[in-house]
């Protein structure tokens, strides 16, 4: 049987079963995946044709961009982490696939083939990010009515999509690469879902202030002040300042003076509970004036969501 055949009937056979999963338990989710498998399989179809005509310098270049992305955190580029889930991951899979493409279809004799290994390199390096990436909208999403693998539904069609383009346009002798693609990428988010999925995001978010109040401490040593904002403490007292994991897009309530400081975050009881409570991890001395905690913070908020209102200050 030839590849495209076998390609197209993989798409039909999953269209096929997710359309009888969708009839039985009337799920929509299992519906549009149906849809989305049979054309998956017909865009495979097509898309050979346009990678074997793209320079692979084209993909390496897509890929830092995807990759830089990637590493940014998701609030600054998005209003709501479905949106990464849905756009920004498969997209950085889909490159993956097509450097993995480049990659086996170079030969040793063209002048292109130095590029070999950093075509696979910037593949290897997207993978890995696209997995972190996902961990952290998992543990992001446990923060509301969870997705669950849910999230991973655009994630997995954009592997199809490409591991099934990968059969047809890759050597005979290679196309076993596309079989493992198939297989292995699915199966590792699959993993890193799961993982992510048992995470207390309030633990998390007490861990990560504690690094927080760490290098706070350790500036405080060297400097003999406490800084004026937690951006003097990177990167020399901790790399990259983490953020609490309670509400998307909250950043940490800090403020400082002569001989004191708070650090603390906006907490809720509930995801749906609109009342904010500005808590209080840390506390050094005592402010001249003292200021409810989290008060900027919840009113950033709030731009956002009018709905939410200031409950308390909880030490």
């Amino acid at each position: 049987m030839k590849t495209p055949v076998f390609v197209l009937l993989i798409a039909i056979v999953l269209f096929v079963v997710f359309a009888m999963i969708s009839s039985a338990g009337s799920s929509g989710i299992m519906g549009a995946a149906a849809v989305a498998s049979l054309f998956c399989g017909l865009f495979a179809l097509v898309l050979p044709k346009v990678i074997e005509r793209v320079n692979p310098k084209v993909w390496i270049f897509t890929g830092l961009v995807l990759l830089a992305l990637l590493l940014i955190p998701t609030s600054l580029l998005f209003s709501d982490l479905a949106t990464a889930a849905f756009f920004l991951i498969p997209l950085a899979l889909i490159n993956a696939a097509f450097l993995l493409y480049s990659g086996l279809s170079l030969r040793s004799s063209e002048p292109q083939a130095r590029i070999v290994i950093p075509v696979f390199f910037v593949g290897i390096l997207l993978i890995i990010g696209t997995l972190f990436k996902i961990y952290d909208l998992t543990v992001l999403d446990n923060t509301y009515d969870s997705l669950k693998y849910i999230l991973l539904f655009a994630p997995m069609l954009a592997v199809l999509l490409s591991g099934l383009t990968l059969l047809i346009a890759l050597p005979s002798k290679t196309k076993l690469a596309g079989i493992a693609y198939l297989l292995l990428v699915p199966a590792l988010m699959i993993w890193v879902s799961t993982l992510a999925q048992q995470v207390d995001f309030r633990v998390l978010t007490s861990q990560r202030a504690e690094r927080v109040v760490q290098a706070i401490e350790s500036f405080y040593a060297r400097e003999g002040r406490y800084p004026a904002s937690l951006s003097e403490l990177t990167p020399r007292y901790i790399l990259a300042l983490p953020e609490p994991v309670i509400i998307y897009g909250q950043t940490w309530c800090y403020e400082s003076g002569d001989g004191y400081y708070r650090l603390g975050y906006v907490d809720r009881e509930h995801w749906s509970d609109p009342r904010m409570i500005g808590r209080i991890f840390k506390a050094e001395g005592q402010p001249a004036q003292q200021s409810l905690m989290c008060e900027a913070e919840i009113a950033t908020l709030q731009q956002a969501d009018p709905f939410i209102s200031y409950w308390m200050e909880s030490q």
